[in-house]
């Protein structure tokens, strides 16, 4: 339950154990690397080795940054162990470990061999100027003859440098090479017998089982994001069209067309008393009609799905790119191609189901929460209250006139374009996370960067095309959220005065634009044009 051991300059310590019996742990455990617990170091150093030199570890595979070259990981030792980096020092480093500055030293470490990358890691270690290094199998994985290659490099190291090795290692023949000075064996500890069999599930295999977890992934850490980010755009969006409906003064418009094409005539202030009349009998109902068609049809059929596929370019786009780019940088979907799995089926296939399911999900929601918000803001703006504004979106946006195409009916725009936006984000995410070949552990920030910016680039390309479809699919068709003869037919001018004689007024117009022989326009006649218009 205890080891005690002394460390000089020059000794080699072996700590010998089977796999699995607590070396390595014991070891990142004395670096300070990690914590075993009920586990006590009480570790006193020379008083004159400055702490940062006293501890380097050799990782098992050997480990270095990968975005740095060899030399670059060279100069960031040196620097981080006070120094001033130089060239010379670089070289040296280097070729203590039997590597060439010159040939290697513009080397990625995801160039080098096995080899090759314990040297690199050791030289690095050098250049820290360590008095003591923690060796974790660095023979494991090496052939015979590059294994005793780096074993009379430590030896060689350790005797001109006076470095003092701490070795981690279960293969005897190489650990003896380095002739300890000490053995020490470490068992693991007995633990009562269990007969109990495993009984789990592989819950990761199936098919439906990964993509559930990724459907249940992209909903949790997706909607909270969906709803402040709808909610905030809803509230912008209901607040601008509030306040500018509250704005427009529609009979001072009508009127200063009137006044234009009828200045002088006797005619003018009796159409102008029934404009007055007609247009504030009916400019309320106007208004709430066109602030819940506005608000229903903006999000459901265009801010709803391209503020959704925005937002999931970065949420689901750049989280599956940075995936499958690490897959690939790991060289885990050879492993799959060996074991016969296509990596489109591991992966891609449940991801692409998931976003398909959660894309149209999200964006139903997220459109529900705009149109919430929506409501407040009309009764805050005084236009309508909550009741009358889910009326007029219920008959605005739900409902489906019989000449209505599908391809207009708002909640399948909502739909569609969600499932094409999404696909379109998760063939980008793919296509970007195995674009480069070799990818190294470097490479996947730029990746993600890469899907992140092509998807939201070919989601607004999607919106304009859909958007053209949407038009020409009912070039010919009057939208029937808001149709005015329903308006003046609905009873709203009943009980407006002279209502009957303003109808007799319009009866009376002849087709050169006159009135009762009075000519409106002294000048000249009215044009068809204007007529209409009036």
């Amino acid at each position: 339950d205890e080891v005690a051991f002394e460390l000089c300059a020059g000794d080699v310590i072996w700590l010998r154990g089977p796999s699995g019996s607590g070396k390595s742990m014991s070891c990142l455990h004395i670096a300070g690397l990690t914590e075993l617990p009920g586990a006590v170091v009480d570790a006193q150093w020379d008083k004159t080795v400055p702490k940062r030199e006293r501890l380097g570890f050799l990782f098992q595979q050997g480990v270095l940054i990968d975005s740095l070259s060899l030399a670059e990981n060279i100069a960031l030792a040196i620097s981080s162990a006070g120094r001033e980096r130089c060239q010379h020092e670089i070289r040296e480093s280097l070729q203590a470990v039997g590597l060439n500055a010159a040939s290697d030293g513009s080397k990625m470490p995801g160039e080098l061999s096995g080899g090759m990358l314990r040297r690199a890691a050791l030289a690095q270690i050098l250049a820290c100027r360590k008095r003591v290094v923690v060796l974790d199998e660095p023979f494991v994985g090496l052939d015979a003859p590059v294994a005793a290659e780096i074993a009379q490099l430590l030896l060689q190291v350790v005797r001109e440098r006076g470095i003092a090795l701490l070795l981690i290692s279960h293969i005897e023949a190489m650990a003896t090479k380095l002739q300890p000075s000490r053995v020490i064996d470490i068992r693991k500890r007995r633990v009562a017998e269990s007969h109990s069999s495993w009984r789990g599930e592989l819950a990761r295999l199936p098919f439906t089982r990964r993509a559930g977890r990724r459907l249940a992934d992209y909903l949790l850490y997706s909607l909270p994001l969906v709803i402040c980010a709808f909610a905030a755009t809803g509230a912008a969006v209901s607040m601008l069209l509030a306040d500018l409906l509250n704005r427009v003064d529609v009979v001072k418009i009508i009127a200063s067309f009137l006044q234009a094409h009828l200045a002088g005539n006797p005619a003018l202030p009796m159409i102008m008393a029934l404009v007055d009349q007609v247009v504030k009998a009916n400019e309320a109902a106007a208004k709430k009609k066109l602030y819940a068609l506005a608000l229903g049809t903006i999000f459901s059929i265009e801010l709803g799905p391209l503020l959704t596929g925005l937002l999931m370019a970065g949420r689901i786009g750049g989280a599956f790119a940075g995936e499958v780019a690490t897959m690939a940088a790991t060289r885990q979907l050879e492993l799959l191609s060996l074991l016969g799995v296509h990596p489109l089926q591991w992966a891609f296939a449940p991801a692409l189901v998931a976003a398909l399911i959660a894309g149209p999900i999200l964006t139903a929601v997220g459109t529900a929460v705009a149109l919430a918000v929506g409501a407040t803001v009309g009764r805050c703006f005084e236009l309508m209250d909550e009741a009358e504004f889910a009326s007029e979106v219920q008959e605005a946006v739900l409902r489906w006139p019989a000449d209505l195409p599908a391809l207009q009916y708002a909640p399948l725009v909502n739909v569609y374009r969600s499932l094409a936006f999404m696909l379109a984000i998760m063939v980008v995410a793919q296509c970007c996370g195995v674009a480069r070949k070799r990818a190294q552990p470097r490479h996947v920030p730029m990746l993600i960067t890469s899907a992140v910016v092509v998807s939201c680039l070919l989601v607004l390309c999607l919106d304009w095309a859909l958007s053209q479809l949407y038009i020409h699919a009912g070039r010919h068709i009057v939208h029937p959220g808001l149709n005015m003869h329903q308006v003046f037919d609905s009873g709203a001018l009943d009980g407006v005065a002279g209502q009957d004689a303003h109808e007799d007024m319009y009866d009376e117009f002849d087709d050169d634009g006159d009135f009762e022989g009075q000519t409106l326009m002294p000048d000249a006649h009215l044009s068809a044009s204007s007529r209409d218009e009036l």
